[in-house]
């Protein structure tokens, strides 16, 4: 470019004006060379002088130019460097149209010289493709050039274009070679089926990703590319693969790892991987790095099915000693065989004999070797399966029976190699078997010979034997049974719900019972009671059903009639029951009246005897002071009777309100009413915290009031009552009690005092009414309260019991369910 200019600027001025053109659009990018060139002839004209230099310089200049005349474009002037591009010499293209020296351009050059002299605006081409015949054969090249109009004594009608053309063929080919590299590289990263990625640059910029990188990192293109690697997985920040890519682009140095552990984060949380990679440079023309070739290969299955098959083979080294099963590995080719020692083991040997597989084959049962054995080796060169079970004969004479299954290996020709196999000992199941086939067959024997209809079903529920009674009734054979089913002898109108009952049983494994009508053989029915019961194996599964039919039909007959009978005597016993339910009513209502009329004349005789003893004390004998006070003391015993009964007839009421109660509070209560009582027995009374339930309040403070009544007034002579009240929880299983459910949880609530205790032979005698384990004279009472304390825990469900020891005190203990308050 700059030897160019200096040409141009040697070109005289004058000769150059009249080459003067309109003002044009700038050239491509690509065209510099040429604007250099016509920007120096335009601008330095004043130093040209001559036409002749200006040819001189066109003629030397480094670049193709030509220059060309009229609508014909006529070859006015070219240089020797345009006729070296073309391979043309100068007398071909002097002075004749362009494209008769030039014939294979005419198709891409013509229109635009054309529309160049048309229109006075320069044309300019980049990298223009453009095929042309030299060195005797056509060639694709590639230009860039300038067609600049020409203009003469008329400023607006160009007379000529000037070309400019540089050859650019090398430039664009190797651009190209380039493009297809960087293209082909790409498609091996994108086409590899090795997870592959490329970073650029010291920030790690992610540039390409495939499709097997983007499955591991669970993520789309358009979310990685162009952006940092430690930006999109944030979570390597604490692994070790940021340090180890740094270190490859900073050491220019290939890092290569298998089954790396790394997590990476995504849809569905962090993701554990093993990984094989390798982090390579890529380097420049310079042998700089400029990036890092990721190759990544995912064994996460390969190591986690290692791992499983490292496990397995554990669990089968296990299983095997724990199921006593033998291995072995033969050699059909040489007929050499390896075993484990039990299989040494089931044929009667000690573990560390080694035996060959011909000795093996002499043990078996000559029945069993030609028949089973020799059979199924065959069988298994063309199926690949080895199986049989068969009897073994051992040194002893004795006789065992044994399972092997095996697999054999075939090579590429399909010619067997190897047979790996597994042995165990049957016997026991055998001879299980065997005692079982006795069994049935005795079953069998027995069922025949019963009146009643047996029948099987296997696990599903498909009844697979019938009895000789059930065919000799229905007139089928057992096998027409099979074959047609069952339903077909079920009365229609009991056919639906005999198949639903049916069904649900074998559903849940529960007993099938149900009584419907089957048809005899002469179209009959009569009524049976069919009832089925599921038979289990030692693993607790369904393994078959055995089933009876019974004929009630004559008893179906008879308790038809009874139930007519009974529907009767029910609508009596209704109307009796009504009226047995008035006759409590109005007797509740007389004992309420009656027990409090009595108490009215009681009150009075006690006032009267009282005033009687006040007044006329000193009129009345020693004696009869004595009847005087006796009087009074069976009246106020009366009383007393009164109340409690009626407190007892208060605890039977069927009606109970349930309010949600602090025992803590029913308590105090009671110690409040009591309160002279336990300072006159300088009483000490202790409780824990108790619970708060929903109860019937005014009976549990005459519960807790009769206790603890009880326990000031049956104290010794020589003691101050000690009352110790706790409260905790219990199962029923631990509830020394007949009522007690042993499935539920229950509360307690215990009373111990230090009084005088009780014979434990009477412990269900106290809660009896009216019962006394004692004199009158010596304690007080009427013998009821305990029965009241019985029957107010009955009403909440729960159970009351007693302990006690003569002279050291008793224990009464309430047990209340939980989650039953109502």
């Amino acid at each position: 470019m700059d030897k160019s200019k200096q040409v141009f600027q040697q070109t005289s001025e004058n000769d150059v004006s009249r080459f003067q053109q309109p003002q044009v659009n700038p050239p491509v990018e690509g065209s510099t060379l040429a604007k250099t060139v016509l920007d120096s002839a335009a601008l330095d004209s004043a130093a040209l002088d001559s036409e002749s230099k200006f040819r001189n310089a066109v003629k030397q200049a480094p670049v193709g130019m030509v220059i060309l005349r009229g609508e014909d474009f006529v070859v006015d002037m070219v240089n020797d460097t345009y006729l070296h591009i073309v391979d043309r010499n100068e007398e071909q293209l002097a002075g004749k149209s362009l494209f008769a020296g030039l014939p294979e351009v005419r198709e891409y050059v013509e229109p635009i010289l054309r529309n160049v002299l048309r229109t006075g605006m320069a044309y300019h081409g980049n990298e223009f493709e453009v095929t042309l015949r030299r060195f005797g054969q056509p060639q694709l090249c590639y230009f860039n050039f300038v067609y600049q109009p020409l203009f003469e004594e008329n400023p607006g009608n160009a007379s000529g274009i000037f070309v400019v053309a540089t050859e650019v063929t090398q430039q664009v080919l190797s651009k190209q070679a380039l493009q297809r590299s960087e293209n082909q590289f790409r498609n091996l990263v994108t086409q590899s089926q090795f997870a592959k990625a490329i970073l650029k640059g010291p920030g790690l910029v992610i540039s390409i990703a495939n499709e097997s990188m983007l499955n591991i990192w669970r993520r789309s293109l358009d979310e990685v590319v162009g952006r940092r690697l430690i930006d999109v997985f944030p979570e390597l920040e604490e692994q070790k693969f940021i340090e180890l890519l740094n270190d490859v682009y900073n050491n220019a140095k290939i890092h290569r790892e298998s089954e790396a552990v790394a997590y990476v984060d995504g849809p569905g949380g962090l993701k554990k991987h093993y990984l094989d990679f390798q982090y390579a440079p890529i380097f420049e023309v310079d042998g700089s790095v400029s990036g890092i070739m990721v190759s990544v290969s995912d064994v996460t299955d390969k190591v986690t099915l290692r791992q499983q098959f490292a496990e397995t083979a554990d669990r089968l080294s296990l299983a095997t000693e724990g199921t006593r099963l033998a291995t072995w590995d033969l050699n059909i080719q040489t007929g050499e065989i390896i075993h484990s020692g039990r299989l040494a083991v089931i044929f009667g040997y000690d573990e560390t004999t080694v035996l060959s597989h011909r000795e093996m084959r002499d043990q078996v049962h000559p029945e069993d070797r030609r028949n089973i054995v020799e059979k199924a080796f065959q069988a298994a060169l063309e199926t690949g399966t080895y199986y049989y079970e068969a009897r073994i004969i051992h040194r002893d004479q004795s006789v065992h029976w044994i399972r092997t299954q095996g697999k054999v290996l075939f090579d590429e020709a399909h010619v067997p190699q190897r047979m790996l196999g597994t042995m165990m000992d049957i016997t026991d199941r055998m001879e299980s078997e065997i005692a079982l086939k006795t069994i049935e067959d005795k079953f069998r024997t027995l069922a025949d010979s019963l009146p009643q209809f047996v029948w099987t079903a296997d696990a599903n529920g498909t009844l697979n034997y019938f009895n000789r009674s059930m065919t000799s009734y229905s007139g089928h054979t057992g096998e027409e049974l099979e074959r047609d089913g069952w339903l077909q002898l079920v009365h229609p109108d009991e056919r639906e719900e005999s198949l639903r009952l049916w069904n649900a049983a074998i559903k849940e494994g529960t007993d099938f019972v149900f009584e419907h009508r089957l048809m005899r053989f002469d179209g009959e029915y009569r009524w049976y009671q069919c009832r089925a019961i599921p038979q289990y194996n030692s693993n607790g599964m369904i393994e078959m059903w055995v089933g009876t039919s019974l004929d009630i039909h004559d008893n179906r007959l008879f308790i038809d009639q009874l139930e007519t009978k009974v529907q009767e005597r029910t609508q009596q016993l209704i109307v009796a029951n009504n009226e047995l339910i008035r006759t409590n009513m109005e007797l509740a209502q007389f004992a309420y009246v009656a027990s409090h009329d009595l108490q009215e004349p009681l009150r009075k005789i006690q006032t009267f005897a009282t005033r009687i003893l006040e007044t006329e004390s000193a009129n009345l004998s020693e004696r009869g002071k004595d009847y005087f006070n006796r009087m009074q003391s069976s009246s106020t015993r009366m009383q007393q009777l009164i109340v409690d009964l009626l407190a007892f007839s208060r605890a039977n009421v069927v009606e109970k309100h349930l309010e949600r109660a602090d025992l803590n509070q029913v308590l105090q209560n009671v110690k409040e009413q009591l309160s002279d009582v336990i300072q006159a027995e300088n009483a000490i009374i202790t409780s824990d915290e108790l619970p708060v339930r929903d109860v019937i309040v005014y009976q549990f403070e005459q519960l807790f009031m009769n206790l603890i009544a009880n326990a000031l007034k049956f104290i010794g002579r020589d003691r101050s009552p000690v009352i110790e009240i706790r409260s905790g929880e219990v199962p029923g299983a631990a509830i020394p009690l007949a009522g007690a459910d042993a499935t539920r949880r229950y509360q307690y609530i215990s009373f111990a005092d230090n009084g005088i205790g009780f014979d434990p032979q009477y412990k269900d005698r106290i809660f009896q009414v009216f019962q006394r384990l004692h004199n009158r004279s010596a304690y007080e009472g009427t013998g009821i309260g305990l029965a009241i304390c019985k029957k107010i825990v009955e009403n909440h469900k729960g159970l009351i019991d007693a302990v006690g020891k003569p002279g050291i005190g008793s224990t009464f203990i309430i047990y209340l369910p939980f989650g039953v308050e109502n």
